[in-house]
């Protein structure tokens, strides 16, 4: 989902794509199955639900070093959080499909749920032992029924390999053609063996991944901010040499109105300020440090009791790369004696401040108040460190009961321990504490070692003695651990039970789970309070939280008629599920249900379709975070600059009028600052008392087999979500108040109540500013459809080998959500924003090629995005950054079979090493618009090479 809506609704690229028909056959001919999306095992069960599925060969030919790398271009994904998510990146990997958010995703391992890495319910898929992957199945639509809450958008199943016999050593690096760097290095070693003549089977595998991280400026197009309005390089307002804003006093002059930047050749403060460039240290892709190890076991005894056993372990580092810290618009208590203040500067401030001569003197106490932005450039770039230890165990026993019936019963416990270090980040009360020096060598208060800060000279002017004093270094643990009880009874009913126009009789499943989640979070001191750790607006109250659910469910598969004329199959499928949800003080009981069916008039051809409700329990986050602030992108203030005057400012029913009684201190009127490097506080929570949210979702399709070789799938998907849980965007606020459109008297209303501007200097930024306030609520809607055709087709050759070709096309139709009935529906196919965050595509496609020849294979992968534009229709930015063409990006893969033991391959993604769009970086989300363009939807890198190696024996 884009940035804005994960708020609101809580480089290579793969070659493959997704390749429905095999599969699907497959699953047709098999005996026994396990399928995507049904608790039904018996003999011949298929999907009524669309499911595709990407193959472990496919996967393997783009070298791709973590499964969001390859899942984020399927057709049917949109991306989440990632490589190229830096400021706002949570240590983790996460998955989205259909753009509604990875916390309506539901991921699973061998169809068992894969613990949260953190309080919003999210998967991190960096914890998914890519060198075991053997198929993905994606399903869309609603599986509640089957898996319980989450399964709103659809399924992600990763299918291991469970019966691995030998040793596969696989290691591969690449780096960019050009720059030749960002280099990435994946080593795996996996072991397996068969035990007692193949009646089980135990593998072993680790695997050890690095890549580097890559700074924007590094990348020419990167390496200055742009305004996504003006096309001007921009920057931060927080700046060196440090700019000032002192309020006037009741007889001073105005002489210091506004802003005023620090001259350090003249001692004087002047105009204009000269704005910081942030972006160069800022990660255009994150590093990435993983060491895993997997291992998976089961054993037969009989046919009625067959052990199974999986236990997953991931370390990975993440980390996130901020330009230095500051004072970021704070406003300090400074005496007009600070022997750093230059003596020109000390004669402006006295006369700002009407001080008299004989006062305005070193070592004078009389406090100034300051609003002081300087940028500890000293201090080097703000680092977020996240380590994160993943560890989770499925014990189970399945087997035969009788009469064709089966079980399966499991118990798994998963638990991601997290820390959260902050380093070269300040502290705000040493800053209050160092400002507050009459000489050079102590402060007024002397405690904890203090050293007067000099933050009036240029860069450079703060000394190591200073920098010790302010560092700061912080850390927040975080713990998630999920336990998962369930036990499922499939088979058939028998004979007496059956349609007499059909085979086979009614086949029913029955399900019992529980799931427990508890989550909690510990941090240090200065986390805890408000604006405390410099250029961190959030604050991470110690929270803890547990919810329970206890479910029931029935699943019903009845073949109607069979073998008739133009009826070669007619089934029926039907499904419900029983919920108790119950957190502290609260509980609820729901119903999940399904119904939908398959008709397939002749062998070759099978229509299907199917209508459920799915569900959505809150997470923690949701019900017990704390509210908070954070930070939002906004390109213009309404009430900045000249849009407003104090000629109207008392004026009712003007924007001058109403900009004063939302904040705006009447000297600021008429000279207010735009957001400080485009971007504002805001402040969110969670909500103890949300319910879950419901979705209604419909699909209906065919799969058309006219050859062996040959099928193609078109499927039809909408999907309805009642009741989500979501927040109004900062857009929504500020339009319902400061736009006539939505606040036609401009008066006050519930929007400008929401609405909470520096106390100071009347802007969103600094510790004075609570910012905007965004709360959760049951109260949204939020919508979409579209069609998914895929196809794939084999030629095989007598002497030329053969050749694989498949594609896989998206068209989305609807793309719509309201955050609460007071707002706007909002229409975000197509578009990119604030409101709506990175780019939504229309159409997006995979179509792949691959020939074979002995021992050789040569492949291409075309991908394809439609254009889009800046929401509401590329009008409010500049005309260049306003709309994005279509892109196309081809990639190539060759490999080599040496001899039987050696595999050699090489893959090349983006080989026309096309630049990303380059739109500024104040027109979309903090988090997805950076460096300029949004690096996680296009690529940012460049042409990128990997080379690999396989070892079998």
């Amino acid at each position: 989902m884009s940035g804005a809506l994960r708020q609101m609704f809580s480089g290579s690229a793969i070659l493959g794509l997704i390749v429905v028909a095999p599969p699907l056959l497959a699953q047709e001919d098999m005996a026994v199955v396990h399928v995507t999306g049904t608790r039904i095992t018996s003999a011949g069960t298929i999907s009524n639900s669309p499911i595709s599925s990407v193959t472990a060969a496919e996967i393997r030919s783009a070298q791709p070093v973590a499964v969001e790398e390859f899942f984020k271009n399927l057709p049917a994904a949109v991306p989440a959080i990632g490589p190229g998510t830096n400021n706002g990146n949570l240590g983790g990997a996460t998955i989205d499909l259909r753009g509604l958010g990875p916390n309506r995703t539901l991921v699973l391992i061998n169809g068992r749920r894969l613990v949260p890495f953190n309080l919003a319910g999210a998967v991190d898929t960096n914890s998914i032992p890519l060198a075991l992957i053997s198929r993905v199945d994606l399903m869309t639509g609603g599986a509640s029924v089957v898996y319980g809450a989450d399964a709103v958008s659809g399924v992600v199943n990763f299918y291991l390999n469970r019966n691995f016999t030998g040793v596969d050593l696989t290691t591969s690096y690449g780096a960019t053609t050009e720059e030749h760097d960002a280099r990435r290095r994946r080593t795996d070693l996996t072991i397996g063996t068969n035990l007692a003549d193949k009646r089980g089977n135990v593998v072993l595998s680790v695997g050890k991944t690095t890549a580097d991280p890559l700074t924007q400026g590094e990348r020419s197009y990167a390496i200055t901010s742009l305004n996504s309005v003006t096309g001007a390089a921009t920057g931060s307002a927080t700046t060196v040499p440090s700019a000032f804003s002192v309020p006037r006093s009741c007889c001073g002059t105005d002489a210091l109105a506004g802003t005023w930047q620090i001259d350090p050749a003249s001692g004087a403060l002047v105009q204009p300020v000269q704005l910081y460039n942030a972006n160069p240290p800022t990660y255009y892709q994150t590093g990435l440090d993983r060491t895993q190890a997997t291992a998976l076991g089961n054993f037969k005894f009989n046919e009625h009791v067959e052990a199974y056993a999986e236990l997953f372990y991931t370390r990975s580092k993440v980390g996130a790369v901020l330009a230095e810290t500051g004072t970021f618009g704070s406003t300090y208590s400074v005496p007009i004696g600070n022997p750093f203040i230059p003596a020109q500067a000390r004669q402006q401030l006295c006369a700002r401040r009407a001080i008299p001569a004989a006062s305005c003197v070193e070592g004078n106490p009389t406090i100034v108040p300051m609003l002081i932005n300087r940028r500890f450039v000293e201090l080097g770039p703000r680092y977020f460190n996240f380590d994160s230890k993943t560890l989770q165990y499925n014990i189970g026993l399945k087997g035969e009961v009788a009469n064709d019936w089966s079980y399966d019963a499991y118990w798994s416990r998963g638990k991601v321990d997290q820390e959260q270090v902050r380093r070269n980040w300040g502290s705000q009360s040493k800053v209050v504490q160092a400002l507050n020096a009459l000489n050079r060598t102590s402060c007024v208060n002397p405690a904890n070692g203090c050293v007067p800060l000099d933050v009036f000279g240029s860069a450079g002017s703060i000394t190591p003695a200073q920098l010790g004093f302010i560092s700061l270094r912080t850390l927040l643990q975080q713990s998630v651990q999920q336990d998962v009880g369930a036990v499922s009874l499939s088979g058939k009913l028998g004979q007496r039970l059956a349609s007499p126009f059909a085979a086979q009789p009614v086949t029913l499943a029955l399900s019992l789970e529980q799931r427990k989640v508890q989550a909690s979070t510990l941090s240090d001191p200065a986390l805890q309070v408000a604006g405390e750790v410099l250029g961190n607006v959030a604050t991470t109250p110690d929270r803890a939280g547990v919810f329970r659910l206890r479910e029931y469910a029935l699943e019903m598969l009845v073949p109607l008629v069979s073998d008739k004329p133009f009826i070669k199959t007619l089934n029926l499928e039907l499904g419900y599920r029983h919920t108790a949800f119950s957190t502290t003080g609260t509980s609820h009981e729901y119903g999940s249900w399904k119904y939908g069916g398959e008709w397939a008039p002749v062998k070759s051809l099978r229509l299907r379709g199917m209508v459920q409700k799915a569900t959505r329990a809150p997470n923690v986050n949701e019900l017990f975070a704390p509210v908070m602030p954070s930070l939002s992108n906004l390109a213009v203030d309404p009430c900045q600059g000249n849009r407003i005057s104090q000629a109207a400012s008392a004026v009712a029913g003007t924007l001058s009028n109403l900009c004063r009684l939302t904040g705006v201190p009447q000297a600021e009127i008429g000279s207010l600052p735009g957001p400080s490097s485009s971007q504002i506080n805001i402040q969110s929570g969670g909500n103890r008392e949300l319910g879950p949210e419901q979705a209604k979702t419909r699909t209906i399709g065919f799969v058309w087999q006219p050859a062996p070789k040959l099928s193609l799938t078109v499927d039809y998907y909408k999907i309805n979500i009642d009741q989500a849980i979501s927040s109004p965007t900062t857009t929504d606020i500020l339009d319902g108040c400061y736009s006539t459109a939505f606040n036609p008297s401009l008066a006050l209303n519930a929007s400008c109540a929401l609405i909470g501007r520096n106390t100071i200097n009347g802007t969103f930024n600094g510790v004075e500013a609570k910012g905007i306030r965004t709360a959760l609520s049951n109260l949204g809607a939020q919508s979409t459809s579209g069609v998914d055709a895929n196809i794939a087709y084999r030629i095989n050759t007598a002497s030329l080998g053969s050749v694989d070709f498949s594609g896989g096309f998206n068209q989305v139709q609807r793309f719509t959500f309201r955050p609460t009935p007071a707002s706007i529906e909002r229409n975000c196919l197509g578009f990119y924003s604030v409101a709506c965050g990175a780019p939504l595509p229309k159409r997006k496609f995979n179509q792949r090629t691959t020939w074979t020849i002995g021992a050789f294979s040569l492949g291409y992968n075309w991908r394809y995005l439609s254009g889009v534009m800046e929401e509401p229709g590329g009008t409010d930015f500049l005309p260049a950054f306003a709309k994005i063409a279509a892109y196309h990006y081809v990639d190539i893969s060759a490999a080599w079979n040496v001899r039987k033991m050696l595999r050699l391959a090489v893959s090349v993604n983006n080989v026309a090493n096309k630049q990303a769009p380059i739109v500024g970086g104040t027109i979309g989300t903090t988090f997805t618009n950076s460096g300029n363009t949004f690096p996680q939807n296009y690529d940012a890198v460049g042409r990128y090479v990997t080379f690999g190696a396989t070892l079998k024996f």
